[in-house]
């Protein structure tokens, strides 16, 4: 379809610094700032984002994606490159850690051009949907939820002068009152979707270079969604309000891969699915794919170690994968128990060992301040880190960010110390305490945990 020329809808990744450091955002399902350093970085691609703008592209609707982390642009850099531009909309994806900052952009996108209608998307606004339009008059929608399609919805409805009452997932003003409309059902056939946009943003930027992965490295999503019910966990209880896995077909995941590979001659693929293992039978057919097309390529995914077994692992590594991601968090039983994560960990010390006799890189994840930590149950985590030896780690503070079960347990035992949502970054402080440990003696053990198990 010929794009409509009358309009045009930007979708934005913000500037976020704090001093020296930067954010982390879109793409995230933990939203923090990091130090810069040298090399290649850690940059998730912005995958909401993407799919949206492909379906609005898709749909004949005018659509630009700006990812000014990804372009190292900053505010001023920003609001040279939109100046001119006669956008209709403005979608910007927020997040619990950079919501201040998003609100002094927005504020100020609005200032230079009033004539657009600002839109906020993100597991933040999402949860604080009622509030930030009664708070903020400039902003004029927010996407709730999973919101590609609300996103095409509005568009054609605001194109067309149509009621946006019937529009799931929307919350929205109209003639001074709140509307918040049901929520939307979360995207069942997600091969409905195109593919991600790609070309509106710097493309080789993107990486996830865990355990010595192959630079330039694509990012992909195969599946969505979780079973599982971790109450820590952010996007299945406020970007999907649900704990269902739903599935791409592999031959449609392989399809794309194979585009990407041919088009921009990526070294590495990584599956950042919230859950890439969890229907033994879509690993299976993603592999077979592979091989059945003779796809050479090295290849991960984040997955949950006690959901392998020793065939699986080996046909993985058969297909080219290269290095997995584990999801840990804790040594703990009784910590793992109250988190609900359900961790199975004499499995996951095994398929950790046997991913590694295979060849496989792992990376481990750990989380502390869970609900039960102790100075006793951080130096399990940390005799379990050195004992299975990843060959790279992430070690967060945990965060219990709004619409979780985890900020709502902490909230009502009153342990949480700080509501200042800047300070909702587990990559730089702790903003509870648990029934042992106050913040700052959970910030100390995370440092020392980060030193004496670095790989």
């Amino acid at each position: 379809m010929n794009s409509r020329t009358e309009e045009k809808i930007l979708l934005l990744n913000a500037p976020w610094s704090a001093g020296a450091r930067t954010g982390v955002r879109a793409g995230s399902r933990w939203p923090f700032t990091l130090e810069p350093i040298s090399g290649a970085g850690y940059l998730p691609f912005p995958f909401f984002l993407a799919y949206a703008t492909a379906l609005l592209k898709e749909n004949g609707h005018g659509a630009m994606l700006l990812d000014a982390l990804a372009e190292g642009i900053d505010r001023d850099a920003l609001y040279e490159r939109i100046r001119s531009q006669a956008f209709s909309l403005i979608v910007i994806e927020t997040s619990t850690p950079s919501f201040a900052n998003d609100l002094e952009i927005a504020v100020e996108i609005h200032r230079r051009l009033p004539q657009a209608r600002i839109a906020f998307c993100g597991p933040h606004a999402s949860v604080f949907a009622t509030q930030i339009l009664q708070e903020h008059d400039f902003v004029s929608f927010v996407l709730q939820g999973e919101y590609e399609f609300t996103l095409l919805e509005l568009a054609s409805a605001l194109e067309k002068g149509d009621s946006l009452s019937a529009i799931a997932g929307l919350a929205f003003r109209e003639e001074g009152t709140i509307r918040r409309n049901s929520r939307r059902n979360t995207i069942q056939d997600l091969d409905i979707l195109p593919w991600p946009e790609r070309q509106d943003v710097p493309i080789y930027r993107y990486n996830d270079g865990f355990a010595g992965m192959p630079v330039p490295n694509v990012q992909m999503w195969s599946s969505r969604g979780c079973p599982y019910r971790c109450l820590y966990c952010l996007w299945p209880q406020t970007m999907y309000a649900e704990h269902r896995h739903r599935k791409r077909q592999p031959a449609k995941v392989i399809d794309e891969m194979e585009y990407l590979l041919k088009k921009y001659a990526f070294k590495a693929v990584y599956f950042d699915d919230d859950i890439f293992n969890a229907d033994r039978k879509h690993v299976i057919g993603i592999c077979n794919q592979i091989k059945k097309r003779g796809i050479e390529v090295a290849w991960a995914a984040m997955a949950r170690a006690e959901l392998m077994d020793e065939g699986l692992l080996r046909l993985m590594r058969s297909s080219g994968l290269y290095a997995v991601k584990y999801g840990i968090e804790s040594a703990n039983k009784h910590v793992l128990s109250r988190c609900r994560k359900g961790a199975n960990l004499k499995k996951a010390r095994r398929m950790v060992k046997v991913s590694k006799d295979l060849g496989i890189k792992v990376h481990l994840t750990f989380c502390l301040g869970l609900p039960g930590e102790s100075i006793e149950s951080v130096e399990e985590t940390a005799a379990f880190c050195r004992e299975v030896k990843p060959d790279s780690l992430q070690c967060s503070l945990a965060v219990p960010f709004p619409g979780t079960e985890f900020f709502n347990l902490m909230r009502s035992a009153k342990q949480i110390v700080s509501e200042r949502w800047d300070d909702y970054d587990g990559n730089r402080c702790c903003v509870h305490k648990t029934e042992k440990l106050e913040p700052g003696q959970l910030e100390e053990l995370w440092r020392a945990f980060s030193d004496n198990c670095n790989v």
